[in-house]
């Protein structure tokens, strides 16, 4: 069923973007500063990346458009053992989807610009990498736990602010997971429990 809806929408995503009249395309990317929801969160655990792709303007009225995004997304946590008794180091999970924002944007003023809207994700991979010392050794360690500890799907909610200075693009968004990250019953479950996905985005972009 899973599988089926997110068929369906990226069906009608896309037809949407090929056929739909006035419509402007671009490019954009960026830095992701992600991080998990996870009991004891705080700054320190920003983990960055980045995203890039692809998206078409479509707008409706002098004021509203949807744009429509097919972005990778470089997401996930670092995990720090400084304050630890028995660690030092780090962990990192690296999580990297495939994400489908759907975004109403609405326009402020002649440059400025509100955007939200949902967003879905499918994820291509999944490793972690630790690098710490317990209790006198050392650990140094990848791919401990791969996509298939992993639930495939996420969606959520992300807003945010732009510019558009036709024909570039730049701005903030916050993306907002509320789906679990790990799958019941598994080692990343135990490591993360019900976390989900929080993404802080700085892009910019070009139209055509």
């Amino acid at each position: 069923m899973k599988k089926l809806i997110m068929t369906a929408f990226l069906t009608l995503v896309f037809g949407t973007m090929i056929y739909a009249q006035n419509k402007s395309s671009g490019i954009k990317g960026g830095l992701n500063f992600a991080s998990l929801s996870t009991d004891g969160n705080n700054d320190k655990n920003l983990k960055m990346g980045f995203h890039a792709g692809v998206f078409t303007k479509i707008p409706f009225s002098e004021t509203f458009a949807i744009q429509p995004e097919l972005l990778y997304s470089g997401k996930g946590i670092k995990l720090n053992y400084d304050e630890s008794a028995i660690a030092d180091g780090e962990t990192k999970f690296n999580l990297n989807y495939i994400d489908v924002p759907v975004k109403l944007v609405f326009k402020l003023s002649e440059d400025f610009e509100f955007q939200f809207g949902p967003y879905f994700s499918y994820l291509i991979n999944a490793n972690t990498d630790t690098d710490a010392e317990l209790l006198g050794g050392e650990i140094d360690s990848n791919d401990e736990l791969d996509r298939e500890h992993f639930n495939t799907f996420d969606y959520g909610l992300t807003a945010g602010l732009g510019f558009d200075l036709d024909p570039m693009i730049f701005g903030l968004n916050y993306n907002l997971g509320l789906k679990q990250v790990a799958k019941d019953n598994d080692v990343s479950y135990d490591l993360i429990g019900d976390a989900k996905n929080m993404v802080i985005q700085a892009y910019v972009g070009l139209k055509f």
